[in-house]
């Protein structure tokens, strides 16, 4: 997203100055308010570090943080739609499958095995199709307990835990999934772990919910790298609480 931005603010530099030469060595033209205004356009995508606003002539204000601000947030709204349609993908194909302990079992390598890919969106897209799936298979896996498997070192099992209260969410689980979800360290196993907890909380009663439970997640808030996907979720949620 980075190198996007860089190449976009080198693009609307380079056409400004040249529209501002063109300016200048056109008979009959001189330096005005016209090329002033051309020059502070090239500068601005260069800047967005430093200002906070630039006033143009003709009362135009640009407000270059805002707007980068915004575009971030889209950024990861776009990218929590893409996640969820993954998962509905992955859902529809894991109808099929058996709801046995051998099907959690491969769902844990099948895990196991994306994990070791080269990170690219494609990993991604195929992490989410495979908790969509386990979505749909693990809440009638007879005997399987998410709560044992938040405890496991295997990272595929603690996500199948967390794919099992999200198919199935249950309020009563609700303190045990935020312990787990304190003590996790993958960002992918993180993210869908927000959102189970998310899932919790609208069915849990308000009143019954223990003070303890935010107090861990306002901890994680604060660990989590700034401009993630699982901070603007969990800042939601948090937000919602705090709000609503």
């Amino acid at each position: 997203m980075k190198g996007r931005r860089r190449w976009l603010g080198a693009a609307v530099s380079v056409v400004a100055l040249l529209a501002a030469a063109t300016h200048l060595i056109w008979p009959g033209l001189k330096i005005d308010a016209i090329t002033v205004l051309l020059f502070v356009v090239a500068l601005v995508p260069w800047l967005g570090e430093l200002l906070e606003s630039i006033e143009l002539p003709g009362g135009w204000k640009v407000k270059y943080r805002d707007l980068q601000q915004r575009q971030d947030a889209l950024e990861r709204t776009t990218e929590e739609a893409s996640s969820t349609a993954q998962a509905a993908l992955g859902a529809a194909r894991g109808e099929d499958l058996p709801p046995t302990m051998e099907t959690v079992r491969l769902f844990a390598q099948e895990y196991r095995r994306l994990r070791k890919a080269p990170r690219q969106p494609e990993r991604t897209a195929e992490l989410d199709q495979l908790f969509g799936a386990m979505v749909t298979v693990l809440p009638r896996v007879p005997g399987f307990d998410p709560v044992q498997a938040f405890g496991d070192d295997d990272g595929g099992m603690r996500l199948a835990g967390y794919a099992a209260l999200y198919g199935r969410p249950d309020p009563a689980l609700l303190e045990e999934t935020v312990r787990a979800l304190g003590r996790e360290a993958t960002a992918f196993i993180q993210y869908w772990a927000i959102r189970t907890v998310a899932a919790l909380l609208e069915r849990a009663d308000p009143d019954a919910v223990p003070e303890g439970v935010f107090d861990v997640l306002q901890e994680l808030l604060v660990r989590l790298p700034q401009g993630t996907s699982r901070r603007e979720q969990l800042g939601r949620l948090l937000d919602a609480r705090r709000y609503g």
